[in-house]
């Protein structure tokens, strides 16, 4: 069972390069962490890369969804979890809009002027760690 599943859109570069980071990042604080571009076969077909996803969410003890260039999938992987009981946690800038039927949702946001600062990872890796 993986610590963390992260929600975060591979169609957009700046969301490419922070997952890797954020990755990174708590990696290094000992978390283990599933995520989705790094660790499911995006070469499969559609159908595949879903049951890997669903697989690696009900694995996961937590779920991280990253509030930023969010995709309609990112709202339907955060109601996922909630359905499933997972434990959701949002990294979001302090001015980000947040739905209502998501904020319903999430248990814990985590906000920073620049999520790029990671100026956040030692309380999130703590939020983990419990």
């Amino acid at each position: 069972m993986k610590d963390i599943y992260i929600i975060s859109t591979i169609h957009h570069k700046w969301n490419l390069k922070f997952n890797l980071l954020l990755c990174e990042a708590l990696e290094k604080r000992g978390v283990s962490v599933h995520l989705p571009q790094r660790d499911t076969n995006q070469k499969a077909q559609p159908r595949v890369k879903f049951s890997q996803n669903i697989k690696a969410m009900k694995n996961s003890r937590i779920i991280l969804a990253v509030a930023e260039n969010e995709t309609p999938n990112w709202g339907a992987e955060v109601g996922f979890s909630h359905g499933i009981g997972k434990k959701i946690i949002t990294l979001a800038k302090s001015d980000h809009f947040i739905p209502l039927m998501c904020s319903g949702m999430i248990d814990k946001v985590i906000r920073s002027k620049n999520l790029e600062s990671f100026d956040y990872i030692s309380k999130l890796a703590k939020i983990v760690k419990k």
